[in-house]
């Protein structure tokens, strides 16, 4: 007999079937790659730049989901641990929201990571389309990433 599923695990994998999430699968902006809950990891599509990586994976912390909002480390499947500081995507707004010299690089520095919120009380104000509220699913959070590294600013690693 299995475990059973969490309250909110169920809730991600019923967003898992909405419509954003799967076009988003299907226009090869996102995938998941695995649940290990409250953990899930989900790799998003980059645009194609020399010597970069085709997708960067994002290692998400659900727990309480959707109430509590997520938050994403930079990861790499090859070693299982977050993505070093050199394999990261660069360019101004992406480099920004990837950078390693912040929290120490375990969550994206955008508005709408759990981390970055909670000592950014101004980004309310600044960046009301990006924030988290229970009413949201994790397809706020890709739909930002994706939009990042499909930029001109985006220029590799």
């Amino acid at each position: 007999m299995s475990d059973p599923i969490s309250p909110d695990e169920r809730v991600f994998r019923e967003h898992l079937k909405g419509a954003v999430f799967t076009r988003g699968v299907e226009e090869g902006r996102w995938r998941l790659v695995r649940i290990a809950w409250p953990h899930v990891w989900i790799a998003v599509r980059a645009a194609l730049r020399n010597g970069a990586p085709e997708e960067f994976v994002l290692r998400f912390e659900l727990s309480n989901y959707p109430t509590t909002v997520p938050t994403a480390t930079p990861w790499d499947e090859a070693t299982d641990a977050m993505l070093a500081a050199a394999a990261r995507p660069k360019g101004h707004r992406v480099g920004n929201a990837f950078r390693t010299d912040w929290e120490g690089g375990v969550a994206l520095y955008i508005p709408c990571d759990r981390v970055a919120i909670s000592s950014h009380g101004a980004w309310a104000a600044q960046h009301p389309a990006w924030l988290w509220d229970a009413s949201k699913d994790i397809t706020l959070y890709l739909r930002l990433v994706h939009e990042m590294l499909n930029d001109e600013d985006y220029t590799g690693v």
